[in-house]
């Protein structure tokens, strides 16, 4: 990479920089003067606690605590729309200065313009694929919780309903705490095939073990029902309870949360979500889905930074406000659409190839708006 191409992906990369910025603070702004009441309860609790020795402190920690990891999946969010107007604001200011007529005047070509742009913005979309598998998974406990968990390392505990299990057993806990992987109140109904309950566990506490795959439990018992002849619906008998101490299942944790917060599951990294669909905690088929999204999205970014990128190299400067108009007109309906159709499933139509469809959509239009750029 020359001095020039240097120069265009650094003045780029700095309005990337300088609007992600504002629009994440506007974004974090808006939250604080929704709930403030929220985040004035979690600080003045916080400093009854004794963590803090005044609410001058506590009150910006609060808001720093609860928005500080959320800048890594605004930048998932965002990174697609930020790159195609930090691009439009780098090209306007070349525009303006007539810094583009000063290159092509020394026989530097526009595509040469649109080719540095786009290496940084390939740049940005590795970025986001490293934020996707290392720092949202990390984060992903802090991601899901409530105004009412600041101050926490995760979710606060929340009840679990009924699940079943890869063996038909059904789960049922009174309250489960994320961070230490504790489940309170735990009730397992073991059943036969034809889904007559057999064994009856409870236990005040479960821990789980993730070597063992299944449930540690803390005053476990077990209790058995015999069915004395197959056709019988109501004659049972119950056997005298023995102490358990351990519980076997697929119900991890991770499937537990992913249960209960619905965007939970797009916060896990790939392998995570192979490992949650083998566990049976998803259907192979959304996790091929979230898979697929990571890398097909990024490709989205780049097809619709390159459709949009002709709206500002022009050979001749004029005002930009129509073509600002129009490009916005473009890119975020276009990138709505596109996310849309692969999240959605589509009849008849392979997982993958529903994802990718976006993909092959916007690239015979990529190529067309750089091929008929003139320059």
């Amino acid at each position: 990479m020359t001095l020039l191409d240097r120069w265009i992906a650094t003045r780029f990369l700095a309005n990337f920089a300088v609007l992600f910025l504002i629009m994440y603070l506007f974004a974090a702004s808006i939250d604080v003067i929704l709930e403030l009441e929220r985040y004035v309860e979690a600080a003045r609790t916080a400093v009854e606690d004794g963590k803090f020795g005044s609410m001058l402190l506590a009150l910006p920690l609060a808001v720093i605590d609860f928005n500080a990891p959320r800048i890594f999946q605004f930048y998932a969010y965002m990174v697609g729309l930020v790159s195609v107007a930090a691009a439009g604001f780098t090209l306007a200011q070349f525009v303006r200065n007539r810094e583009l007529v000063a290159m092509m005047s020394a026989g530097v070509s526009l595509h040469r313009i649109a080719l540095a742009i786009l290496t940084a913005a390939v740049g940005l979309n590795l970025v986001q694929l490293a934020n996707q598998e290392i720092m949202l998974p990390r984060l992903a406990p802090r991601l899901v919780r409530e105004h009412d968990a600041i101050f926490s390392d995760g979710v606060a505990r929340f009840s679990v309903p009924l699940i079943e299990d890869a063996s038909h057993a059904l789960i049922l806990a009174g309250s489960f705490e994320p961070q230490g992987e504790v489940a309170r109140d735990l009730l397992v109904i073991e059943r036969d095939e034809e889904g007559r309950a057999k064994r009856r566990i409870v236990a005040k506490e479960a821990t789980w073990d993730d070597e063992r795959k299944g449930w540690a439990l803390v005053g476990g018992t077990a209790s058995g029902r015999e069915v004395p002849d197959a056709h019988a619906t109501r004659e049972t008998r119950i056997d005298q309870s023995a102490p358990c101490d351990f519980v076997a299942t697929d119900v991890s944790p991770r499937e537990i949360m992913s249960r209960h917060f619905r965007s939970y599951a797009q916060l896990l990294s790939i392998n995570q979500l192979r490992q949650l669909a083998a566990e049976g905690g998803m259907e192979p088929s959304t996790a091929s889905r979230l898979t697929g999204m990571r890398f097909a999205g990024a490709l989205v970014n780049l097809l619709m930074l390159a459709i949009c990128l002709p709206f500002f190299l022009l050979r001749v400067p004029q005002t930009l406000l129509q073509a600002s108009v129009i490009c916005a007109g473009t890119a975020v309906p276009a990138m709505l659409t596109s996310f849309f159709l692969m999240t959605v499933p589509l009849p008849d139509v392979p997982v993958m190839l529903g994802v990718f469809l976006p993909v092959a959509i916007l690239l015979p239009f990529a190529a067309a708006r750089l091929g008929a750029l003139r320059t």
